[in-house]
C-alpha cells in the first residue's frame, strides 16, 4: 500500500470479520454498523479529508452535480473541477466519481473483497444541507462510511425488479431490457416498510445490489463510497463461453442476414447444438482457476486440455523458441513467458489445437516430438500443468 496509507477496511463490519461479512452479508442483505469515531478518524486521516476544501484541492479529479430537476426527477451532470467549489457553494450536492489519489484504497479494497482490477470505485459524497436523492435502486453493491455531518437513508427490499442488470430512479421511464423481468407497474415511491438508518460519523452502511434506497441530509456531510462492480452469473459464465468459442474459427466468422428463412433456421440450429456442447465442455476447475498439484508427473499421469487457456511462440532463434502461456480467469487474465527447445514446439502445438477436454499423456507428447528424451516431456507436462493449459485427471 503506497505510504502506509490503508482504510482498514477488515474492521469495518463488527461483530463480522471480513470473510464472515463477504460469504454471509455481502450482496444478500444490508449491514449497518453503529458510529465509530475511530473509524472515522482513521478513513479522514488516510484519505486526507476532513473538510471540503481538502476534497477541492486534490488534483485530477472527477466530479458530477446532483440534483432533482421541477419534475422532480433525479438527475447528474459532469462538472469543471476547477469550478466546483462554486456548484457546491450554492447549494448543489457534489459526487467526486474519480480521485487519482485514492488508487490505493481502491487496490485495497480489490484485495479485501477479491475483486478483479476495474471492480471498485472508491468515490465521495459531498451534501449539502436539505439535498435529498429519490428513491433508486443500483446495480452495485455499495458500501459507505460517513466521514463527517449526519446523513439518514431508508432501505426497502426490491421486489419490483429483483437482482436488476441497471440501476433505477422512480419517475424514470422502464427499459425495454429491465421488461424482460418486471411486469409490474413502476412505483414512484420507496416501498413501505423501510429501514431507517442515521448515519454519524464512523457509521457503516451497506447496501446491496438492488436495493431501494434514498437520502436525506439536514446538515452538509461528507461520506466515502465503494462501489462494487461485480459481475452477474450470466456475464461470467457467457465471459468463459466466449473464451472457449472463440477457439473455433467458425464463431470467429462474421454473420450477414442474408440467408433464406429456412437456410438460417437449419445453420442456427447447427450452431444451436455446437453451442450446447461448447457449454458440456466448460469445467469448474477451469473457471475458478482452481490451484494445480505440485505431484511429479509420473508415466502413467494423464491429463486434459484445460479451457480458459492459451499458447502462442513469441519468436524462434537457433534452437530455442520464446513461448507464451496464457490463463483467462475471472479476477484477472496471466500470462506467462519462457524458453523451450525448438523440438518440443510440435507437441505444444499439438497441445494448443486440441478441444477442450482431450486426453494428453506422457506417450503423446513423445509421439509429437519424437526427438526429446521422457524426462523432458514429463518436464514440458508439468509446465502446461502449472501454466493452466492442462488439467491433470489422473
Amino acid at each position: 500500500m503506497s505510504g502506509g496509507r490503508r482504510l482498514g477496511i477488515a474492521e469495518w463490519f463488527e461483530p463480522y470479520d471480513l470473510a464472515e461479512f463477504g460469504r454471509s452479508v455481502l450482496g444478500k442483505e444490508p449491514f449497518a454498523g453503529p458510529p465509530r469515531a475511530d473509524l472515522a478518524e482513521r478513513a479522514k486521516q488516510a484519505l486526507g479529508v476532513r473538510s471540503i476544501e481538502d476534497i477541492f484541492a486534490k488534483p485530477g479529479v472527477a466530479v458530477d452535480a446532483w440534483f432533482h430537476d421541477l419534475a422532480g426527477r433525479l438527475n447528474s451532470v459532469p462538472v469543471d473541477a476547477a469550478y466546483a467549489d462554486r456548484v457546491y457553494g450554492a447549494g448543489t450536492t457534489l459526487f467526486f466519481r474519480h480521485i487519482p489519489e485514492f488508487a490505493p484504497f481502491v487496490r485495497e479494497a480489490i484485495d479485501a473483497f477479491r475483486l478483479a482490477p476495474g471492480a471498485v470505485k472508491c468515490q465521495l459524497f459531498c451534501s449539502r444541507a436539505g439535498g435529498r436523492t429519490r428513491a433508486h435502486f443500483d446495480s452495485i453493491d455499495v458500501i459507505t462510511i460517513q466521514l463527517t455531518g449526519n446523513k439518514t437513508w431508508w432501505l426497502a427490499p426490491n421486489t419490483f425488479a429483483p437482482a436488476p442488470t441497471n440501476g433505477w430512479t422512480t419517475l424514470d421511464p422502464v427499459s425495454a431490457p429491465m421488461r424482460n423481468y418486471t411486469q409490474a407497474v413502476a412505483p414512484t415511491e420507496i416501498p413501505d416498510g423501510a429501514t431507517e438508518h442515521v448515519l454519524e460519523p464512523g457509521s457503516v452502511l451497506h447496501i446491496p445490489r438492488g436495493y431501494w434506497h434514498q437520502t436525506s441530509s439536514t446538515e452538509d456531510s461528507i461520506s466515502l463510497h465503494l462501489s462494487l462492480l461485480t459481475p452477474l452469473r450470466v456475464e461470467f459464465l457467457l465471459a468463459a463461453l466466449k473464451s472457449e468459442l472463440l477457439r473455433d474459427e467458425h464463431w470467429r466468422t462474421a454473420m450477414y442476414d442474408f440467408a433464406e428463412p429456412a437456410e438460417a433456421s437449419t445453420q442456427l440450429l447447427s450452431d444451436r447444438h455446437a453451442l450446447a456442447e461448447a457449454v458440456r465442455r466448460l469445467d469448474p476447475h477451469d473457471l475458478l482457476r482452481i490451484a494445480p498439484t505440485n505431484a511429479a508427473v509420473e508415466p502413467d499421469t494423464a491429463f486434459v486440455r484445460a479451457g480458459q487457456s492459451g499458447f502462442g511462440v513469441d519468436a524462434i532463434d537457433g534452437t530455442t523458441a520464446r513461448i507464451s502461456l496464457t490463463s483467462y480467469g475471472f479476477r484477472d487474465t496471466r500470462t506467462s513467458r519462457t524458453e523451450v527447445g525448438r523440438d518440443l514446439l510440435p507437441a505444444l502445438g499439438w497441445i494448443a489445437t486440441l478441444p477442450t477436454g482431450a486426453p494428453v499423456d506422457l506417450t503423446d507428447v513423445l509421439r509429437e516430438s519424437p526427438t526429446i528424451t521422457k524426462a523432458a516431456a514429463q518436464q514440458l507436462l508439468a509446465m502446461l500443468e502449472q501454466a493452466r493449459l492442462l488439467r491433470r485427471t489422473a
